[in-house]
């Protein structure tokens, strides 16, 4: 008997002392800001769910650049007030694993500063819902999983057009949302709150935020795929993740993209918190804008210069300074105006007067290309931002099509103007929101 109570006591203690060292890696995010760093996945990389060995570089390519214009349709018909219809996410680039509940259960979600709402399938009652090979999340195993309510704030307020559509049940007073997308996809079912949970990557501590508020799916159908969870929404709008970090991060966050295509990988970071600071040597900072969704980010883009020749984004200088381009990290182009891309266009080719131009892409949606193979030296770009002047390199202004063909990375539009992500690869992007800044940082990402 002597020899058993020994025994259970030091299994006891082995077990409080692991119990221990476990909540030492788990940080209840309550009232103090945190600053932590996560992977960022891009959705062509050997780690992502989309991951498909069979497709040639091209292939991958040509899908990034008719994703960027889907999304530019969307976000035209956002801004214009008349529909309040997302981008499907499935247009996406990066991916983000987070947990939800307690205890935490692991998603895979599409990160997406086009979006506003966190949503997961729920698994049961689940009426409609897309096929998922990666566990569902299950709210009835959760002790911090909590319906939102009819006459909670969350529920009643009208202030923003971005959140989702909400409504109420008769029987049960449970608030209920609806999120649309471009394509006729759709997530429905219950507005709740949960615990969040991000993992840093640096210091192996988890960072659990209490009482995020995400959609718990009832309905999910359309376009989404197997291989997802659900949808990370990183945009400016009052449901969206970053928003409801707010003063735990200090209104910071951060991301270094790693060259697509090449370096897929390797995974990009997103930094949040005093780890998203932007500072040191060649750090450039423009003012951020609000605009008219508050989904996006907006920053006033005064032109920008190819081989020393510099091309106003206005003709004549408007009076009034307000954001007019929208920085995202979902679209892979930099799309601008016709008649400026036109101007743009005519440098490049200006600056590049001994090599002529090879047939555009086989969809004709970059319409300036080049061979490879004829090319010595790309011209200098610089684009201008209201104080703020960024030296972009070739990766951030050419996208290689194929072994036969170069292309600028830049396309006309008539709609919302998109500072892409290919022109914010191997850049530290810092975002404070407080201050109402976007700094830039050149950087090697892989490096970090």
């Amino acid at each position: 008997m002597k020899t058993y109570m020994l025994s259970n006591t030091h299994f006891l203690t082995n077990l409080i002392i692991q119990l221990l060292y476990i909540l030492s890696l788990v940080m209840l995010v309550r009232s103090k800001s945190v600053s932590f760093t996560t992977n960022l996945i891009h959705r062509d990389s050997p780690t992502s769910p989309f991951y498909d060995p069979s497709l040639t570089l091209s292939w991958r390519v040509v899908a990034a650049m008719n994703r960027s214009f889907d999304r530019a349709r969307v976000f035209s018909s956002m801004r214009s007030g008349v529909t309040n219809i997302f981008p499907n996410p499935q247009l996406a680039n990066y991916l983000m694993k987070i947990s939800i509940s307690t205890p935490p259960q692991d998603i895979i979600g599409l990160s997406d500063t086009g979006s506003d709402i966190i949503w997961t399938q729920f698994q049961q009652p689940c009426s409609y819902c897309f096929n998922q090979t990666r566990p569902v999340y299950k709210p009835r195993v959760s002790s911090t999983y909590n319906t939102t309510t009819c006459s909670s704030t969350t529920c009643s307020s009208t202030t923003c057009m971005s959140a989702p559509v909400r409504s109420c049940t008769t029987n049960d007073n449970t608030c209920l949302y609806l999120v649309q997308y471009g394509d006729f996809s759709y997530s429905s079912g219950e507005l709740a709150t949960e615990t969040v949970t991000l993992d840093s990557n640096v210091t192996g501590i988890s960072f659990a935020f209490t009482n995020v508020v995400f959609g718990c799916g009832h309905r999910n159908a359309g376009m989404f795929t197997e291989d997802q969870s659900g949808i990370i929404g990183l945009g400016g709008g009052p449901f969206s993740l970053i928003t409801q970090m707010g003063s735990l991060i200090n209104g910071k966050f951060s991301y270094c993209l790693v060259k697509m295509f090449s370096n897929v990988e390797r995974s990009s970071k997103m930094y949040f918190g005093n780890a998203a600071t932007v500072s040191g040597d060649g750090v450039v900072s423009t003012p951020l804008f609000s605009g008219n969704p508050n989904t996006f980010y907006y920053l006033n883009f005064e032109g920008i210069t190819v081989g020393g020749q510099r091309i106003d984004f206005y003709t004549t200088k408007p009076t009034l300074v307000e954001g007019n381009i929208i920085i995202d990290s979902g679209t892979s182009l930099t799309l601008l105006p016709e008649s400026f891309y036109n101007r743009v266009q005519s440098a490049v080719r200006r600056s590049m007067p001994d090599i002529l131009p090879v047939h555009s892409d086989p969809q004709n949606n970059l319409r300036l290309c080049y061979n490879p193979l004829e090319v010595k030296d790309l011209p200098v770009m610089v684009a201008h931002f209201n104080g703020a002047d960024l030296e972009l390199d070739p990766i951030n202004t050419f996208v290689q099509l194929s072994k036969d063909s170069i292309c600028l990375a830049f396309a006309p539009v008539d709609g919302v103007v998109i500072f892409g992500n290919l022109a914010q690869m191997n850049f530290l992007v810092g975002y404070d929101l407080y201050k109402k800044t976007v700094s830039f940082k050149r950087t090697d990402c892989v490096k970090l």
